[in-house]
């Protein structure tokens, strides 16, 4: 803390010389320009000072300036005006709704941001109108689909509650380093991971450890109300994100929640209702007697020709997934407050049943954010938010013991009858899987509950604030805390227990993870020149911690009826405890000229628990420029209000997963005894973290008054030292250790514009389209090629491959059988690459006849590759929907025939698994998607006024879907976007076991008080 002070007085000392000026008081009011309504909260700055105020509930504010000053009037969501004041004392102003975005500020550092017209950075921002103005999500991430250039999204399932998987500008590890984004809301950092929940050892698709990739659990960022939030901001590259350091090489995600304006209080009430469907079926192949006799079992004759006969022929896809979830979504907020306090509080309540039966997620939440200003020269703001939420997750996904509604559902004939007596008894499945879907449905226990609590604090401590020089003191932090209980329930008299050795199974896993962090900073302003140049420098302290207590408890051989796992006959308790800690240091220098040329500079050093050497700091600096040609005198082209060349350049780093520096014990029982005994994997005392370097370069621009702008970048992102496994000989004792012995390098493109096509009084249109893509290449591999994720080279894998005589290999690019030269174990087929040959959105805001909404967004992905074993199970069962045809005309060896020789499709598909056969596994998949859609309408402010004589304020309504129309070549399962491994770094494009995707429709109404 010494040296800290020590280096703020420096700052001051270094920057000295101030400025005075006569200043005046200064009044105005600021109004929505489209209606006339007042605007609250809105940021009222004296251009070159650090002089400003808001504006109160009435849209009025006070500041001092002087006569020659110029006046920044800046609020969420609307254009920014620049007024001067010249000898005015009354300054009015008018704002209107931005959907360009050009004027947004955005963060550039832990303690400082910057307009988005000088950012040096292509960094996505999603506004809370943009995240819930089309329709309402359920949870966060159902609402960022489409919507950001360079990200890359993918569902887990399509079960409520969420679960996805965010991939930005490519690979950024290798799979033992954080493959997923760093989540930061309101300054607190959260945790976002998938903990095991038992699921996978109930089914024996993996083992139960704390990452297990198939319990096809939610991630946490389920947990928040989408409602709650005011921006999100992605920082995609290394470039961006040097300042978070070691946290960032995925990228880091900045949520900002809805804080108070200030002004009278406002109450705003909003409700939801809505219905969810499959959007498409899979199965449903006749059976005959002539495909019994011929293909499967001339027995089951009879039983198909009574079921026909009695009308019991079912199609028990349908009964799985033809149900209708019910979606209701109730919120209630208030906002308000005066000069000195402001307040945001909102509680919902969000109900989403599956269309599975016995499915479904529940969330209860409360947020309180506060805002007080003690003194002029000492603020403080809390951010609570409690959420509870109970989520029913089912049986789908991957599957060994069949289970899984995926796997049996394919075997499972029409003609057998699957529903229970009058006495509540299943009958069993006489298909080869062993297991009755409907008692799993209906018996089958698949159960999380989260308690969790986030509070945010921030305090603002100004030390200096003159009329050209300011020093502020900001202390920022908080706690996120989650209690989970999870329940996982295979009674003992299912078809598929019984043939276990101790029939019955149940888990108890209890989850406890705190998270906290703390941060010091410093920020030093100075003007110069008459304001023209702006200097900012930022200095701080940041530390990290986590703690997580898993627990457990897992029992087989279990009494009929009883679901506790402490009653079993063999019961086995694991604790597994984690815990780490990091410590940043940050300082950052930024230099604006006249809002010509920006520049900025900064470094970070950080050192954590998890590396090898948990003592030494690794370096992360970055440095940009940004150059807006339009700003400068001898550029005159009216046509032009916007042009910005910028250039950026940053170091992250992606620390080692929990455990591998050190050789692990694992617990063991023997003879009624405990012990412990040294795992087979080895740890790496020396282990450093992943480094990302990455050089970006763009333009930006804006046309006719900003009716068009743009941004176009390119980068280049390099990943260095890659964990990798590296085998050891078995004389060793252990099989393998991670090293840092490989490089891959990431190159790609995004440009994103937006047009006002038609700008009326009572029609506009507002068109954004985005267009990206990203090809990834491994540049280094000191240890043997290999391949990893999905189900073995006959169905797909992915390649971990260096380059070889000038040929560099993509470590998405999905490989298997047959290979191409028989003699080399390693010339394996390519069959296409996960990452897509491009992706792009098309966004649509139409308003017609003064109070009509109309919102479209389409979202285009091309070319891209999945492991899809489903049509590989149905085939094998029967039930494919073309099994029963010849269209394909092969034979039964899968080649081509003719006349009698020809196959039905499910059989010829079984005897090549689909290879060469396009639509199949492996599958090279596009699909362009209706993501979003609505219409609403706000009645009349004359018509409230005089209905509810001025109680009511603003009433909206309006309809709305989500996923509502799909265009795809995809054949070989439900969803082109469902992935059972997407939060892994490879192996997250394998659909197996699925459900179908999702298509909801939703009626909106919001009433202001």
């Amino acid at each position: 803390m010494r040296k800290f002070l020590l280096l703020t007085v420096l700052l001051v000392i270094g920057h000295c010389g101030l400025t005075f000026a006569q200043d005046k008081v200064v009044t105005g009011k600021v109004t929505d320009g489209k209606d006339g309504s007042p605007l609250p909260g809105v940021s009222i700055a004296v251009k070159g000072t650090t002089k400003g105020t808001t504006s109160d509930g009435a849209g009025v504010f006070k500041v001092n300036a002087a006569d020659n000053a110029v006046l920044i009037i800046s609020f969420v969501g609307y254009s920014t005006q620049e007024i001067k004041i010249g000898n005015r004392s009354v300054v009015n102003a008018s704002l209107f709704e931005n959907v360009n975005q050009l004027s947004e500020v955005v963060v550039t550092g832990l303690a400082t941001s910057v307009k988005r017209s000088n950012l040096a950075n292509a960094v996505s921002t999603i506004s809370g109108s943009q995240l819930t103005g089309t329709t309402s999500p359920i949870t966060t991430d159902g609402a960022l689909y489409g919507k950001m250039t360079g990200v890359n999204i993918q569902s887990n399932s399509s079960v409520p509650g969420g679960g996805f998987s965010m991939q930005m500008r490519g690979v950024s590890t290798l799979g033992a380093s954080a493959a997923q984004p760093l989540f930061i809301v309101d300054g607190v950092y959260i945790d976002n991971s998938q903990f095991s929940n038992g699921r996978s050892q109930a089914n024996k698709a993996t083992g139960g450890s704390s990452s297990s990739p198939q319990d096809n659990n939610a991630n946490r960022l389920a947990d928040l109300n989408p409602d709650d939030i005011e921006n999100i901001e992605v920082l995609k590259g290394a470039s961006a994100a040097a300042i978070y350091g070691t946290r960032a090489n995925a990228g880091v995600v900045i949520i900002t929640t809805k804080r108070g304006k200030g002004g009278k209080t406002k109450i705003s009430f909003g409700q939801d209702l809505g219905y969810s469907e499959a959007w498409r079926f899979y199965g449903g192949a006749d059976w005959t007697a002539e495909k019994l006799t011929n293909y499967f079992s001339a027995a089951d004759v009879p039983l198909l020709e009574a079921a026909k006969a009695s009308g019991k022929y079912y199609n028990y896809e349908k009964e799985i997934y033809g149900g209708k979830g019910i979606i209701r979504n109730s919120r209630l907020s208030l906002t308000g407050g005066d000069d000195k306090t402001k307040f945001y509080v909102n509680g919902s309540l969000s109900d989403e049943t599956g269309i599975i039966k016995n499915t479904g997620f529940t969330r209860a939440s409360v947020r309180a954010n506060i805002d007080h200003k003690i003194t002029k020269w000492l603020d403080f703001g809390i951010s609570t938010n409690y959420i509870f939420s109970n989520n029913d997750r089912g049986w789908t996904g991957n599957d060994n013991s069949n289970v899984n509604y995926g796997y049996s559902l394919a075997y499972t004939r029409p003609y057998i009858n699957l529903y229970p007596d009058a006495n509540g008894n299943y009958p069993d499945n006489q298909a080869s899987v062993g297991e009755n879907p409907l008692a799993i449905r209906d018996r089958a226990v698949n159960n999380q509950k989260v308690n969790r609590l986030l509070q945010g604090f921030n305090v603002n401590l100004r030390l200096l604030n003159r009329e050209s020089t300011s020093l502020t003191v900001k202390f920022n932090g908080g706690l996120d805390y989650q209690n989970g209980f999870a329940t996982i329930y295979l009674p003992s008299d299912l078809q598929s227990q019984r043939a276990e050795a101790n029939p019955g199974f149940a888990q108890d896993t209890r989850t406890e993870v705190t998270n906290t962090n703390w941060q010091v900073a410093g920020v030093f302003t100075k003007s110069l020149m008459n304001s023209k140049l702006n200097l900012t420098t930022s200095a701080g302290v940041v530390s990290l911690s986590k703690d997580v207590r898993l627990t457990y408890t897992r029992g087989t051989g279990l009494p009929a009826g009883i679901s506790n796992p402490g009653a079993a006959k063999v019961v086995s308790s694991i604790p597994e405890y984690q815990k780490n800690k990091d410590i940043g240091i940050f300082a950052q220098q930024e230099v604006n000229f006249n809002d010509q040329v920006i520049v900025a500079g900064g470094i970070r050093f950080d050192k954590s628990t998890l590396n090898g050497e948990f003592d030494k700091y690794y370096a992360f600096p970055r440095g940009s420029v940004a150059v807006n040609v339009s700003k400068f005198d001898f550029f005159k082209v009216d046509a032009i209000n916007q042009l910005k060349f910028r250039l950026a350049y940053g170091e992250t780093g992606g620390v080692p997963n929990w455990g591998i520096p050190f050789n692990q014990l694992l617990t063991v029982g023997t003879g009624g005894q405990g012990g412990l005994v040294l795992s087979t994997t080895g740890g790496n005392a020396k282990i450093k973290p992943e480094t990302a370097t990455e050089l970006e370069g763009g333009l930006d621009f804006g046309l006719f008054n900003n009716r068009v702008t743009g941004e176009f970048t390119l980068y280049k992102k390099k990943v260095f030292d890659l964990i990798q496994p590296l085998t050891l000989a078995p004389t060793t004792g252990l099989t393998s250790i991670q090293t840092n012995l490989a490089d891959l390098e990431n190159v790609g493109m995004e440009i994103s514009l937006g047009a006002d096509i038609i700008r009326r009084e009572n029609f506009t249109w507002f068109f954004r389209p985005m267009y990206w893509y990203n090809r990834s290449k491994i540049t280094r591999l000191e240890i043997p090629e290999r391949l990893t994720g999905g189900f073995g080279a006959t169905f797909g894998q992915w390649r971990v491959k260096g380059p070889s005589n000038g040929v560099y290999y993509s470590p998405t690019e999905i490989v298997g059988q047959p290979r191409t030269d028989p003699a080399d174990p390693t010339s394996w087929t390519s069959y296409g690459d996960q990452q897509p040959k491009f992706e792009m959105s098309f966004d649509n805001k139409i308003t017609f006849l003064k109070n009509f909404e109309f919102s479209a967004l389409f979202h285009w992905k091309k070319d891209y590759t999945i492991v899809s074993l489903s049509r590989v199970l149905w085939d094998e069962g029967g039930n494919t929907s073309d099994w029963n045809s010849t269209s394909l005309g092969l034979g039964s060896d899968g080649k081509p025939a003719t006349g009698s020789n020809v196959v039905p499709n499910g059989i010829a598909r079984q005897n090549v698994n689909g290879v060469g056969q396009e639509g199949y596994n492996p599958s090279l998949v596009s699909y362009l998607r209706l993501r979003e859609v609505a219409l609403y309408y706000r009645i009349p402010k004359a018509t409230i006024k005089k209905a509810f004589a001025g109680v009511v304020e603003n009433i909206k309504v309006g309809v709305s879907g989500n996923n509502v129309i799909t265009w795809t070549n995809y054949k070989a399962g439900y969803d082109p976007e469902s992935s059972n491994f997407g939060s892994q770094a490879l192996g997250g494009g394998v659909d197996l076991g699925s459900s179908p995707g999702i298509r909801r429709m939703m009626f909106h109404i919001t009433v202001d008080f």
